[in-house]
């Protein structure tokens, strides 16, 4: 039966955020930055269990958030390793330098004290080596900086050039919706017989 999770309780809203850090008791729900900006998904714990993530719209989900289900099933939500390019220079203004040429064209970033994380794209690629940094292909967990208007570290920026519904992500999250739907009226239905 499909666990079903329709509240979000921000990490920066629990007693101890660090507290489900090492706690092997929570299951653990690996999501890449594009999948936890959704509030409608379908997914699979590592232990084979499905979940329906089906939280209100426009509410998106971040690293160290847990999900709760109607009955108490509780999820710990963290960012998933995917593709990244690694951006370092050779002193820390060129670094300066070249963040604030990639946030003047609205590029999420996860900041490192000693370089810059961003998701694959050539021409930023080019850009940054053009600027005179260096970039490397890397695996790792993606929590770009939330900006100023995003009500915390690690939320989700707006850009000005990227709206849901100009990216798909509206039917792609109706379509979740409806397969989280779909897992409750079976799970339901098995209950009952």
């Amino acid at each position: 039966m499909a666990i079903m999770l329709s509240t979000r309780i921000p990490a920066h809203a629990q007693a101890d955020p660090h507290a489900h850090a090492n706690d092997e008791t929570l299951p653990v729900l690996e999501l890449t930055l594009e999948d936890r900006q959704r509030s409608r998904l379908a997914a699979m714990l590592p232990n084979g269990r499905a979940v329906a993530v089906i939280l209100p719209r426009g509410e998106s989900m971040q690293h160290g958030d847990v999900l709760t289900g109607e009955t108490g099933e509780r999820v710990l939500v963290q960012a998933a390793a995917e593709e990244l390019m690694l951006i370092r220079a050779n002193n820390p203004f060129e670094l300066m330098r070249i963040v604030y040429h990639l946030a003047n064209r609205h590029v999420r970033a996860m900041l490192l004290p000693d370089a810059a994380l961003i998701e694959p794209d050539q021409v930023l690629a080019e850009l940054v080596r053009r600027l005179g940094g260096t970039v490397e292909k890397t695996h790792q967990p993606f929590i770009p900086e939330g900006g100023a208007y995003s009500g915390g570290a690690g939320g989700h920026a707006h850009t000005h050039h990227q709206h849901p519904s100009e990216c798909g992500v509206e039917l792609q999250d109706e379509a979740m919706g409806q397969i989280g739907e779909q897992l409750s009226i079976a799970a339901h239905a098995r209950s009952k017989t």
